[in-house]
This record gives C-alpha cells, sequence and structure tokens, in this order.
C-alpha cells in the first residue's frame, strides 16, 4: 500500500468513526450510556492494536439501534447485567484480548526455556 493510500483509508476510516459516533449520539441517553460502557470494556480486553474492535463497535451500534427503533428500554433490550452482556458480546466478536496475548507469549517463554535446557 502506498502511503497515498495509506492516508486516503485513514482518512476514510476516520469519517466512517464520525459518523458512527453520529448514531450513537443520536440514541436516547441510557443507550448511549450503556454503548459507552461496553465501548470502554471491549478497548480495555482488545489484543494487539485493537482495530479488530472497531468492526465490532459497528455492529453493537446496529445492534442497539434496532432497540431504539422498536422502543424497548435499553436494560430490557441487553438485560440487567450488563457487564455479562458485554462479556458475551466480546466472546462473540472471537477477536484476539489482551489475555489471550499474554497466554500465548508466557506459552512460548515456556517451551522457549524448556527447550533450552534439552
Amino acid at each position: 500500500m502506498s502511503l497515498f493510500q495509506y492516508f486516503n483509508k485513514m482518512r476514510s476510516d476516520k469519517r466512517e468513526w464520525r459518523a458512527q459516533m453520529k448514531r450513537v449520539h443520536a440514541m436516547p441517553k441510557d443507550y448511549q450510556i450503556v454503548y459507552k460502557e461496553v465501548e470502554k470494556y471491549l478497548f480495555t480486553f482488545a489484543g494487539g492494536s485493537g482495530l479488530d474492535t472497531i468492526a465490532g463497535l459497528y455492529q453493537l451500534i446496529d445492534f442497539l439501534q434496532d432497540g431504539v427503533d422498536n422502543h424497548i428500554s435499553v436494560l430490557d433490550y441487553v438485560g440487567t447485567d450488563v457487564g455479562e452482556f458485554a462479556e458475551n458480546f466480546r466472546q462473540s466478536l472471537q477477536t484476539k484480548s489482551w489475555a489471550e496475548d499474554w497466554k500465548n507469549d508466557m506459552q512460548k517463554r515456556v517451551h522457549d526455556k524448556l527447550n533450552r535446557l534439552k
């Protein structure tokens, strides 16, 4: 990818992010609160650059918008245990998490050290 293409993609990605955030800001306050908390949760556990999490956030916005469109209270829609909802949503995305990164790093270190013992 050329430098020009890279910057064009970055600008396009920013435009998409801003458009998605406008959708969130148009939601009722209770939905905005749940979105922001789940967003924080997902980024807290995001592995690597976290960029794969962004696609998941767009899915979350679509999901929440369905609840808004159907006039369902946010806690009736996602459940009263928002933490559980966030974790289930994170797992459904099948993205890497920092815990997996740490586990894989540990696994590699152990095998490297054991191989040096031989």
